[in-house]
């Protein structure tokens, strides 16, 4: 029983160091100034695959394929 949790607190350990060494994504925060066209870009490799965005007392709207590398950007409006 004894082997079975050191293992357990090993593979524990491991994860927690491993999951602790991934970069952080933070999302910047909007520029200042008042209401800004939040836009979502969306990324395969180096090629635009599609959009999401929102604000400017605009509903909500998208297009393309909402997957792959994001990209967040900010527009005055």
């Amino acid at each position: 029983m004894r082997i079975k949790r050191g293992i357990l607190a090993g593979a524990l350990v491991a994860g927690a160091l491993a999951l602790g060494s991934t970069p952080a994504h933070a999302i910047p925060p909007p520029p200042p100034g008042g209401d800004n066209l939040v836009v979502i870009s969306y990324y395969a490799r180096d090629q635009l695959v599609g959009q999401r965005w929102f604000g400017c007392n605009r509903p909500t709207d998208q297009w393309g394929t909402l997957e792959g590398q994001m990209k967040l950007s900010f527009t005055p409006c």
